[in-house]
Formats: C-alpha cells, structure tokens, sequence
C-alpha cells in the first residue's frame, strides 16, 4: 500500500524524542551506542543549523561518512525513533501545521494512510510526498523512466514476484542488486528479496506511474523512454540520501545523479 507504514507517524506529538529534534536525545543516543563520536555530533549539529532546509540530523553523519544506514535504520527501528512524516513535511514548509492537523483528523476518519490523506486533500503532490519519504527512510528518489533496464534482470526477479510486491530490479552489481519500490519502509521486501537473490538488497522508490512503466517495460517488453542515446539523462528527483547506491547507478547506468538546485524539473 502506498505510503501504507506511515499511517501512525502523522506528527501530532512532540518530535523531541525522534531524529528530526537537533541536537537532542537522539544525537545523544547515537554517542551511548558508540557509533559517533562527541565530536562528530558537535560539528553535525553545527552544520544542520546553518542549512537552509531543514535536513535530519541521521541525513548529515551520512553524508559525511560518519553513520552507515544500514546502522541508521537500525537504531531507528530499535529505538522507535524514526522521523514523522508529517512533521518532515511542516519543517519542509510544504504543508502548514493546521493542514497537518485538518490532515490528521480526516485520517482518522476515513482510516488511510497519511500520505493519502494529505494527497487526496490537495496539500501535495506525490513527488512531495515521496520525497518528504525519501528523508524519513534515507533513500533515493529516481525517475525510472530516464533508466535503461537489463532485460537479464526479469531472469532474477520474477515478473509474478515483481507485480505483486510492485518492485522493479534496476541495476546489479557482483554483490548487491537494487529495486526500486513503491513502498520503501516495508523492510519485508528487502529482507525477502535478500533469500530469494543471494545478494545484498538496496532500495529506491519512484512514483505509482513510474514503477507501472518500468515494469512493463522490463516484463512486457513496453515501450522504451525516448532518450537521447549519446545524452547521460539525470535519474535524481530531490537530494542524494543514499550516496553509494546514486554513485553506482551513475557508473553503472552511465546517468547523472544531479544535486536538486541543478536539476530541471
């Protein structure tokens, strides 16, 4: 289900507690796990609050090499301490505290995921949605169309596995292969692809109709992006919050990962 495991993270209570609260308990939870040191926490608070957007304080130790994700999102999920949706999007600015709120009581109401809500009630896109996503999970945004598929990948994933989890194999490496997914915070559909493929999973996400593209594309053989051959298209949609995986489809998809103040949208 689309944005289906953000249906309890609205942002109703106090963010004190959770990754997006500078420089409190979870900055400091991190130097008790001795996975950062006190002063890399120092500098990383320094450098979030001079950022003209605001960006999770977990987003800057990966950038700066600091903090793997995995080790990120596993302290998140162990501690239960994962920025909420809604709230990422009111310091983004992209939606007001009072839509939140209008947002919040309609889903209770009506029972749907929050991400729904706010797009069924007008207050974004899905491309903002998914990219207020892609902070809170630490992932990749990509434009599937602007990506040539190897048809050898079909051979590793199943079509009948791809369509019903609504996952789309991208690009291999030796040892990793990355997906992209419609729903990144269901951690089922790497832990099974990991069994099923013998290899270290990565994921990304694109939009509903993106992903439907590619997978018929890739399956069924659809129709391939008009794209210019000798032209490397940019594939990045939003920031780079996974590093490794966007230098790897950079080298192996020979595309551009392009920063967003240099990216036409």
């Amino acid at each position: 289900m689309l944005f289906g495991a953000v249906s309890a993270s609205g942002g109703g209570s106090s963010i004190a507690e959770d990754e997006t609260a500078p420089g409190s308990r979870f900055g400091e939870l991190l130097v008790d796990e001795a996975l950062i040191t006190p002063d890399q926490l120092s500098e990383a608070l320094r450098v979030q609050s001079t950022l003209a957007s605001y960006t999770p304080l977990g987003q800057i130790l990966l950038n700066h090499g600091w903090l793997t994700r995995t080790q990120l999102n596993s302290l998140l999920r162990r501690h239960r301490k994962r920025a909420r949706l809604g709230d990422l999007l009111v310091r983004a600015k992209r939606i007001t505290p009072e839509q939140l709120q209008t947002a919040l009581a309609r889903q209770q109401q009506i029972r749907q995921p929050l991400g729904r809500t706010l797009m069924a009630l007008g207050y974004v896109t899905e491309e903002t949605m998914r990219e207020a996503l892609c902070t809170q999970v630490h992932v990749n945004f990509f434009d599937l169309d602007s990506i040539p598929l190897d048809a050898a990948l079909a051979e590793l994933v199943s079509e009948k596995y791809a369509v019903r989890r609504k996952v789309v194999p991208i690009f291999r490496t030796e040892r990793m292969l990355v997906v992209a997914v419609d729903d990144p915070t269901d951690i089922t559909i790497v832990e099974d692809l990991q069994q099923l493929v013998r290899l270290r999973v990565e994921i990304v996400t694109s939009t509903a109709e993106k992903l439907q593209r590619a997978l018929t594309r890739l399956y069924k053989g659809g129709p391939h992006p008009n794209v210019e051959p000798s032209v490397h298209p940019n594939i990045m949609i939003g920031a780079v919050h996974d590093q490794e995986v966007a230098d790897l489809a950079a080298r192996i998809l020979k595309v551009k990962v392009l920063p967003p103040c240099w990216q036409a949208r």
